[in-house]
């Protein structure tokens, strides 16, 4: 017997040190992170992502993906800021991350917002 799959043109492989460093950043930031998650484009169908950093870059969060994705993107239509990261976030470092944060700017709310969140950009 054959069996065929479809093809799925959504497919991509996710970073998982990227996703871990973002877990070890909710931690340590005390910050909202979903990692990998999953968003659903037009036909249903998930594509999954690093992570989402809820609070930060818009009302629904930020979802990160990697420097080489070469898909259409779907975040946007979705109502997500989005970010793809270079490989030096597969490793946690508090003050890059922080700075990435203040960069996309809080949309949380006031309640918790963190004591080390200052709105400033990377310029």
């Amino acid at each position: 017997m054959i069996v065929r799959h479809r093809l799925r043109m959504n497919a991509r492989r996710v970073d998982g040190a990227i996703s871990r460093a973002w877990l070890e950043a909710a931690k340590d930031l005390e910050i909202r992170v979903i990692a990998p998650l999953a968003v659903h484009d037009p036909e249903n169908e998930p594509i999954i992502y690093e992570a989402h950093i809820l609070d930060f870059g818009g009302v629904k969060g930020t979802v990160v993906g990697v420097l080489d994705d070469k898909m259409g993107d779907i975040r946007a239509t979705q109502g997500y800021y989005y970010s793809n990261l270079a490989p030096l976030y597969r490793d946690y470092s508090r003050q890059r991350f922080i700075d990435t944060l203040n960069d996309w700017g809080w949309f949380g709310p006031a309640e918790l917002q963190p004591a080390w969140y200052t709105g400033k950009p990377w310029c």
